[in-house]
């Protein structure tokens, strides 16, 4: 028996809401125990995840129109969860010391346990501090297409070996069941869960409260609804569940090889690179460019993309410029541009959060004043108004110990205000929803 050694931070842990094919479990010693003894994960058996598509909306301000974007979660099952969250914990902590010795630690800045107390707000600021600073720049700005699914297991295992500092070519048993489980996963419907349950049981769950289902089934019934339905498995020698508690750290782990060479080409010209999960930002001084020509450059970095069996995206790749306090999507100056860069828009004097954001924060806010306003017509009285206040106003800055939306503008604002050479117009963009939210309400 071998123990896994771990400080465990309680509060990370916690019940989860969602019905699934085992009960909800509190996160007890017992618990812990079980996680701690790596005997009991190396023989430990895995629920499938359930999967759903979700969709939410992306605004195009130049359409005055929002398009669906869709995402494909999977979540696992209470104990389940529990298993690869521990997990997912080691792992970062191995990942963190593995990043130090490696000079990428401040590269890879997403799902890190070590960032504390900083978010995207502190990383946006450092990359768009550091371009203000610069006299002229060239900046590189990419995602990757669906990451998450296309991560090579091949590549991603013999990364993650390095990373646990494994001698052999082998994972030890309890790493093996985990990695196994991950890139073997197994996975069913939510619709087809819903629609059994509805046959078989006459329980539509669509009308009824989550917290009402303590279980989809009991053992008994899930072996007969494997029998019925099925269960889907990645048969394919990549992907990964987004979605799970440990997915986030393996994709960063996943990126080793290429953040170091990334990183080392960036400090070549004097320059930066960092990487959030999916969205990687390199910015070179021009004037360290001397007679290098940008095509070289985002060669080089393509190539180091494409060894990494990874497929840089169309939509969000740009080649930007920066000079006379300006940003510019040609190198002729003549057409203005903007970084979009983790939820900001910089036009190099000036940073907002981006479009799609405020367009998702007034959405939400307006749909929640007409259910609030439909519920007080019916009743003939005012109702709804505090939680109201709490998610989408002033009044709720420390919401849940976190604070909203309108708290993370604010935050935003005071960051990006301490630039000297930009100005942020964040504080503009939120400063009326006050008004707003009043003028709806009558």
């Amino acid at each position: 028996m071998e123990k896994n050694q771990i400080k465990i931070n309680k509060k990370k842990y916690y019940t989860k809401p969602y019905p699934h094919f085992d009960s909800r479990i509190p996160f007890n010693k017992k618990v812990i125990k079980y996680l701690s003894n790596s005997d009991n994960i190396s023989s430990h058996s895995f629920y499938p995840f359930i999967h759903y598509t979700k969709k939410t909306r992306k605004y195009s301000k130049k359409n005055r129109t929002s398009t669906e974007k869709t995402r494909e979660i999977y979540y696992a099952s209470h104990f389940d969860g529990y298993v690869l969250k521990y997990y997912g914990e080691l792992l970062n902590d191995k990942y963190n010391k593995y990043c130090r010795q490696n000079g990428i630690d401040e590269v890879s800045i997403a799902y890190r346990n070590n960032k504390h107390g900083k978010n995207n707000v502190h990383f946006a600021s450092e990359v768009i501090r550091t371009i203000s600073e610069l006299d002229q720049a060239f900046i590189f700005v990419s995602d990757f297409t669906s990451y998450f699914d296309n991560l090579d297991h091949i590549l991603l295992k013999e990364r993650l070996l390095r990373v646990l500092g494994e001698n052999s070519n082998e994972l030890s048993r309890d790493w093996w069941t985990i990695y196994k489980n991950i890139t073997r996963f197994s996975w069913v419907e939510k619709t087809d869960i819903e629609e059994y349950i509805l046959k078989t049981k006459g329980v539509n769950l669509k009308k009824i409260s989550k917290d009402q289902v303590d279980r989809y089934f009991s053992p008994d019934e899930f072996r007969e609804f494997r029998k019925v339905i099925g269960i889907k498995k990645n048969k394919t020698i990549k992907g990964i569940p987004q979605g799970s508690p440990i997915s986030a750290v393996l994709a960063n782990v996943y990126a080793i090889d290429l953040d170091y060479e990334l990183n080392q080409y960036a400090l070549q010209f004097g320059g930066l690179y960092r990487r959030y999960s999916d969205d990687i930002i390199l910015v070179f001084p021009l004037e360290e460019l001397k007679d290098y020509k940008i095509e070289k450059l985002i060669e080089f970095i393509t190539s180091i993309v494409e060894q990494n069996k990874i497929e840089m995206g169309t939509g969000k790749t740009n080649s930007l410029f920066y000079i006379n306090n300006r940003i510019y999507s040609d190198s002729f100056l003549k057409k203005k541009g903007k970084l979009d860069y983790l939820g900001f828009v910089f036009d190099g004097e000036n940073v907002k959060i981006r479009e799609k954001s405020l367009y998702k924060y007034y959405h939400r806010m307006y749909k929640k004043i007409d259910s609030i306003r439909r519920a007080e017509a019916k009743k003939g009285r005012k109702v709804g108004r505090k939680k109201l206040y709490q998610l989408y106003s002033h009044l709720g800055r420390k919401y849940k110990g976190y604070g909203n939306f309108y708290s993370y503008a604010e935050k935003g604002h005071t960051i990006f205000n301490k630039i000297d050479n930009i100005e942020s117009q964040i504080y503009k963009q939120v400063k009326r929803h006050w008004n707003k939210i009043h003028k709806r309400l009558k």
